[in-house]
């Protein structure tokens, strides 16, 4: 006799989705309350193709990953430099440590207010809080994984003849992989969070913006679709590039069982 076949797990991740649309469509139909303060689910999706028809969503997301690819690559290139020497190099840790964690407790949207001074209310303001928030959230990871290696490995390969160059490559990056990649998906979300809160102050266009001008006009259906993208964005880039990632480096070298 055949057991029966488990439902496939995509459908237990989108079980508490459901759970939600259920009680969100419940809420409108036995409470009183003003419109405004949590549209219906079909107000929201007629506003959602509103948006996408018209092409303004599309426009608000390309800003906003524009401009977090940019603070990506150069925020998480910085912590990777930073954090090898660091974790290499006990005199550079002994320098920087200090600073780099005194820095470390006002890293992200702390830094708004000052950014917008030094780079006026734009695309620049948001991209250095963007990168600020990215750096220190990737540069811990690089650390930690870099001195979890043993020192019997740098050892061995120093009596094998390897030159600084071939230690890095052959030994650093693969031993730190595990916690480079932990780095690299952590400081893509805390980068996320600081861009859209840094558009919501400082930027004309971007998901951010898009959300915070419709709260002046109490377009609650504009805000909860912005809310939406973000998720859904978030979700297809841990998807579709860490999990992938995961599967092309860490697993197929055998780092995780």
């Amino acid at each position: 006799m055949t057991s029966a076949r488990r439902p496939p797990r995509v459908w237990l991740g989108l079980l508490p989705f459901g759970v939600v649309a259920v009680i969100w469509w419940v809420i409108p139909q036995a409470l009183e309350y003003p419109a405004y303060m949590l549209p219906a689910p079909d107000k929201v999706l007629e506003r959602y193709l509103d948006l996408l028809v018209s092409g303004d969503l599309w426009m608000h997301t390309a800003q906003s990953l524009r401009r977090l690819a940019t603070g990506f690559v150069l925020g998480n290139a910085l912590a990777l430099i930073i954090g090898i020497g660091i974790a290499s190099n006990r005199d550079l840790a002994a320098f920087l440590s200090p600073t780099l964690t005194f820095l470390q407790s006002i890293a992200g949207v702390a830094w708004v207010p000052l950014a917008i001074i030094w780079f006026g209310s734009g695309n620049g303001a948001v991209l250095f809080v963007v990168t600020n928030a990215i750096f220190f959230s990737c540069l811990n990871n690089a650390v930690v994984g870099v001195q979890q290696i043993p020192n019997v490995l740098y050892r061995a390969a120093r009596s094998n003849g390897a030159n600084s160059l071939q230690v890095l490559r052959e030994l650093v990056l693969p031993g730190a992989l595990v916690q480079i990649i932990v780095g690299l998906r952590t400081s893509l979300a805390y980068g996320w969070r600081a861009l859209v809160a840094g558009e919501m102050i400082a930027s004309a266009k971007g998901l951010g913006t898009m959300t915070f001008e419709a709260i002046q006009w109490y377009q609650t259906a504009t805000v909860i679709s912005g809310m939406i993208t973000i998720g859904l964005i978030w979700l297809l880039l841990d998807r579709l590039i860490f999990r992938e990632l995961e599967k092309r480096t860490v697993r197929r070298w055998g780092m995780l069982r």
